[in-house]
């Protein structure tokens, strides 16, 4: 069972850490010669140089790493302990998340309202940025939030209409339908690492804006 406290911990530290590691530390994997190359500053301290380039030697991708190191803080437990139950339940993070005593489900619906709080305090970086990065005006995007469009779904939706070459307004009308994400990548038959790659430039851009 999930504490309240508990809760509140791992949603501020999937808040912090998804957007002050993306400000704040720079990663490079590079293959030279046989050897990985390594760039970070202080900040990094969800997991150390030496974990993250051994993991990745062993095969497990950053983001598989760095979701493990979320586990590994709040349930007391190494990454390798979380990256080997991983392993054994058919790469689930839900299981994964369960066998520690966690909900991931509930950790996640935390961690969306601490994201869609850092969008709205940085409305108007997220709102130009969306609109060059999708060809619509920033009265358009605006208008959206104003109906209650979240600025969550807004970006995300200007990554999906980017990977699935819709306009972004035929994203927001589906979302206004009451179709998920979930819903929308199924219908739109598109690759969520597509996607996900996608936010990740849009969400860069709008960061680096909102540190000048």
């Amino acid at each position: 069972m999930v504490t309240k406290d508990l809760l509140k911990k791992w949603a501020i530290g999937m808040f912090a850490f998804g957007f002050i590691f993306a400000q704040s530390t720079v990663i490079t994997y590079a293959e030279n010669g046989g050897h990985h190359e390594f760039k970070r500053d202080h900040h990094h301290h969800f997991v150390n140089e030496g974990d993250l380039k051994r993991l990745l030697d062993q095969g497990y991708s950053k983001e598989e790493i760095l979701k493990a190191a979320h586990i590994a803080k709040f349930s007391n437990k190494t990454i390798d302990d979380v990256l080997n139950v991983y392993k054994k339940n058919d790469s689930s993070w839900e299981k994964t998340a369960e066998h520690f005593g966690l909900d991931l489900k509930k950790l996640k619906e935390q961690f969306h309202v601490h994201k869609e709080k850092y969008l709205q305090d940085h409305k108007d970086e997220v709102i130009e940025n969306v609109a060059e990065y999708s060809g619509k005006t920033e009265d358009e995007i605006k208008a959206w939030a104003d109906e209650g469009i979240s600025l969550r779904f807004i970006v995300i939706g200007a990554a999906i209409s980017k990977v699935s070459n819709k306009d972004l307004s035929e994203v927001i009308k589906m979302n206004k339908e009451g179709l998920s994400f979930m819903d929308i990548k199924n219908s739109l038959k598109i690759d969520p690492q597509k996607v996900r790659a996608e936010k990740k430039v849009l969400m860069m851009k709008i960061k680096e804006d909102i540190k000048d």
